[in-house]
């Protein structure tokens, strides 16, 4: 669920995206995968695969798989595809064509722990989470909200929006499961492909 930081703002009632102008326009993709299931498996794999060495490594004060743990997994598979499906008409420019198009470029998993919190960071390339676990709330100052975590939420940003979280101050471990995809790639060799093609058509 999103809340606001500064409640004197208005948002949108909740839908499966929202663009927020706050000093500039970015577009959340949400909503809520609903398979308690499998949202058990994941956090059983995070907990198997945990690595030693990559434990506060990066901006998160906790442990982590490997980065790209969840790439060939099943449950991640079928994951991507209900999204595919979900968002395909609503927002083409990231899920048409998603298998030909975007590159996922890595998916792992987070464990943190109580008094573990999330350095402000930001990504560049569009960066996806699934929250496992309730947990606390991860602000995007940038865009004067916060991020409330539900076991199954989903939050897919653009590149390059500022997000972190303060020290975790609950008991219960919170999981994540998160993931970069790139289309940059795909539309540098199909600039490439279409050259080519029109190429070969003047030659005929």
């Amino acid at each position: 669920m999103i809340t606001l930081i500064d409640k004197n703002n208005k948002l949108a009632e909740q839908k499966n995206s929202i663009s927020i102008t706050y000093p500039r326009t970015v577009n959340l993709i949400f909503g809520n995968y609903p398979y308690p299931e499998i949202i058990h498996d994941f956090i059983m794999d995070i907990k198997s695969n945990l690595k030693p060495d990559l434990e506060n490594f990066t901006y998160v004060e906790g442990q982590m798989t490997d980065w790209c743990h969840f790439i060939n997994k099943t449950n991640f598979n079928i994951f991507m595809t209900f999204l595919i499906n979900k968002h395909q008409i609503s927002h083409p420019f990231l899920f048409e064509y998603f298998k030909e198009r975007i590159h996922i470029l890595n998916a792992w998993g987070t464990k943190t722990s109580k008094g573990k919190g999330l350095k402000p960071h930001m990504h560049n390339f569009y960066h996806g989470i699934l929250y496992l676990t309730k947990g606390c709330e991860l602000k995007l100052p940038e865009l004067n909200i916060k991020i409330k975590p539900s076991p199954g939420d989903y939050y897919i940003f653009p590149p390059q929006v500022l997000h972190g979280f303060e020290k975790h101050d609950e008991d219960q471990d919170r999981y994540s499961l998160v993931f970069n995809l790139d289309i940059r790639a795909f539309e540098y060799y199909k600039k490439i492909n279409d050259r080519q093609k029109q190429l070969e058509k003047n030659e005929r």
